[in-house]
């Protein structure tokens, strides 16, 4: 058996019994993490295509992690507050605007 052959053996019996709900879970979080990818060449394209400065570029990558940091703070207060499911519902609606 090749070892192509092998690797898809293994992986076809470690996640064919996994359940739908987890199939959902890992589409969306793959999406996410997709779209968050972005913000990697940000600072190319702002530096390179519109003309700004690395200085400039760098002030708005590390205002995106203020944010995130800012937003976690937020997000476990009121997942204190309100519970989990509402806060991640709030969240992710909010995300979609």
């Amino acid at each position: 058996m090749s070892s192509v052959a092998r690797v898809r053996s293994a992986l076809h019996e470690s996640v064919s019994g996994l359940p739908r709900a987890f199939w959902w879970l890992w589409t969306s979080t793959l999406i996410n993490r997709l779209g968050g990818f972005v913000y990697t060449f940000m600072a190319i394209y702002l530096t390179v295509e519109r003309g700004y400065s690395a200085s400039y570029a760098g002030l708005v990558a590390a205002l995106f992690g203020l944010g995130g940091v800012l937003a976690s703070l937020v997000g476990g207060v009121l997942t204190d507050r309100w519970g989990r499911r509402p806060t991640m519902f709030t969240a992710q609606a909010a995300t979609a605007v």
